[in-house]
């Protein structure tokens, strides 16, 4: 019998590996958690800023002072720069106050006084009368060479149509006396010319002759640092030191000095070396060398969530920060200033107070931050 062996020969399977299947991102997952969190983030956010927190826009404040003087003058040297230091009695700049109108005008007699410098023993001896008189002569003088040059510019053009009116003359287009008139018009104009200039010779002598008196006490009256005496020798204007009367043809008192009112820093000048400050013009500005507080605006709402004394955490806008402490309220409220008011809602009053620094670092990162916003915060159950 045949015997059957049916696993003669082993079989032989063929095995291929299957590639690996990734998984697909679910990217509507992600985006959906991402949301998720950021939503949580923002609840928590607002519970912590609008809930847990009392918030209020400030305003660093540094105690300055404007200076402006109380009449027209020039400046004549600027002493200081802007960013100087200066403390108390420190010169900040010259000046010189115009004595034309206080001369010419109908209180010479006492205003110009006051200003002109002129002195003698002692401001009651001063003798004015001489300088008001030399003013007048000098404008005379101006007034008779203007009149001069128009006279002198009026003869040139009527002798520039002689010819030609004398050609028409003769040939009858004009009458004779168009030519007679113009030849009269000349010999006047030159008739009051040679009497100007007359005048004009007699007041020049005139002012040699003006000087003030000796004081009864026999001191020389003096114009700032220049000494004049009735017996001196230069006893005319043009014998002085004009610089030290006149700036610009301008009759000007002598050097006045302005001192520092507080120890300060000079944050800005807003007029130069001989330039004219008037009176409604501010000359430069001085603030003091530490900020004084941040006054702070609260929403009324937040009113008992915050006392004096409280520490209060300062956000500046670079993102420092620093600390002070609650000194004063106010007792009235305040409109919210333009800058935190928004345009599109009524105007807000808010609650003000004072927020001091905590300590002297603190002060120091104040400095340079004058005037501008910062978020004062604090928590509600601190």
């Amino acid at each position: 019998m045949k015997s059957l062996n049916f696993q003669r020969n082993k079989s032989l399977f063929r095995v291929t590996n299957e590639k690996e299947i990734k998984k697909r991102t679910n990217w509507d997952r992600v985006v959906y958690l991402i949301l998720l969190f950021l939503f949580i983030l923002f609840i928590l956010y607002y519970l912590l800023n609008k809930v847990l927190m009392v918030h209020a826009y400030g305003h660093v404040i540094i105690e300055s002072t404007k200076i402006r003087l109380t009449d027209d003058a020039r400046i004549s040297q600027m002493q200081v720069q802007e960013g100087d230091s200066v403390v108390i009695g420190d010169t900040l700049f010259t000046y010189s106050l115009d004595l034309d109108q206080d001369i010419s005008g109908p209180s010479a007699g006492g205003a110009a006084l006051s200003i002109a410098g002129l002195s003698g023993g002692s401001r009651g001896n001063t003798d004015y009368w001489w300088l008001k008189e030399l003013y007048n002569v000098k404008k005379t003088i101006a007034i008779n060479t203007i009149k001069v040059n128009e006279n002198n510019e009026l003869i040139k053009n009527f002798e520039g149509e002689l010819k030609r009116l004398t050609n028409e003359v003769i040939l009858d287009v004009l009458p004779k006396q168009r030519l007679d008139y113009i030849q009269t018009e000349i010999i006047k104009l030159k008739a009051d010319n040679l009497k100007l200039i007359g005048e004009n010779n007699q007041l020049y002598g005139l002012m040699k002759t003006l000087k003030p008196f000796d004081p009864p006490n026999g001191k020389p009256a003096t114009i700032g640092n220049i000494k004049i005496s009735a017996s001196s020798k230069n006893t005319g204007l043009n014998k002085y030191h004009v610089s030290d009367l006149y700036f610009s043809g301008e009759l000007l008192s002598d050097l006045h000095y302005f001192t520092a009112p507080m120890d300060g820093i000079v944050t800005r000048i807003y007029i130069n070396s001989t330039e004219t400050a008037l009176k409604t013009e501010d000359i430069m500005t001085l603030h003091k060398d530490r900020p004084a507080y941040i006054k702070a605006y609260f929403e009324q709402e937040d009113l008992n969530n915050f006392k004096e004394g409280d520490v209060f955490k300062v956000t500046f806008p670079d993102g420092s920060t620093s600390y002070g402490y609650l000194k004063r309220f106010y007792i009235a409220t305040y409109v919210l200033p333009e800058e935190f008011q928004k345009k599109y809602e009524p105007t807000t009053r808010s609650v003000a107070a004072d927020i001091y620094p905590l300590n002297s670092e603190d002060l120091a990162k104040w400095k340079a931050f004058y005037k501008m916003g910062v978020d004062v915060s604090k928590f509600k159950f601190q």
